[in-house]
């Protein structure tokens, strides 16, 4: 795996925000604003928060994680999809390495642990002149326990509160898992620019749910 150097992750700018409506929406103002190059926008809460297809992604205060990772890979334009399986294959190593927790991902960018979503990933590209000068991939991870944590899912939402001991989630530092997430994404993209994206594709196979038909 391609590694990312402290000295990197010390040199990306953090924007760590009260509430925005979409971490997603407020990278890409950052971007056109001149303000981000490449770091990440962290949020307690989001107002307006999306997962894929535009449907709602409801974010509470402090329910969970809500981060947008900014990045500067050099690839066609709308080639996404492969970037989605490297954020789900991240998410999944983060979130094992912090709490040595198995979690599943459900194509094509959804997280699942016992069979219920515990988060989700929604990736997009700033284009310019047919390339994709800016990707930004947002991802969101239920942290507590909350009714309406994620009603954008069909399925049952789960957190880590519910899946953690009593005694583990005491000591889980939500920080931490940001901070992992990030450098994992990073990591994974630059994996996805390497060999025609074949390790990511089999990592994600790996972490494939068993049930869940194969992504096109």
């Amino acid at each position: 795996m391609a590694a990312v150097s402290g000295g990197v992750m010390s040199e990306l700018q953090i924007f760590s925000l009260d509430s925005v409506d979409s971490t997603n929406e407020t990278a890409k103002r950052l971007l056109r604003e001149g303000k981000l190059t490449r770091g990440y926008v962290v949020a307690r809460e989001q107002t307006a928060g999306r997962g894929q297809r535009g449907r709602a992604w409801s974010s509470p205060r402090d329910a969970g994680i809500y981060v947008s990772i900014v990045d500067r890979p050099d690839r066609p334009a709308g080639d996404l999809t492969l970037y989605t399986l490297a954020a789900g294959v991240a998410c999944v190593e983060a979130i094992r390495d912090l709490t040595g927790m198995t979690v599943a991902i459900k194509p094509i960018n959804d997280l699942y642990a016992q069979g219920c979503k515990l988060g989700g990933i929604l990736t997009e590209a700033v284009i310019e002149q047919g390339r994709t000068q800016a990707l930004i991939t947002g991802v969101g991870i239920n942290v507590r326990r909350c009714d309406h944590a994620l009603v954008e899912a069909k399925a049952e939402a789960i957190s880590l509160q519910e899946l953690l001991p009593v005694s583990a989630f005491a000591y889980f530092d939500p920080g931490g898992l940001v901070r992992s997430v990030v450098r994992q994404v990073l990591e994974w993209n630059a994996i996805a620019a390497e060999d025609d994206g074949r390790s990511v594709r089999v990592a994600w196979e790996r972490f494939r749910l068993d049930d869940a038909p194969t992504t096109t």
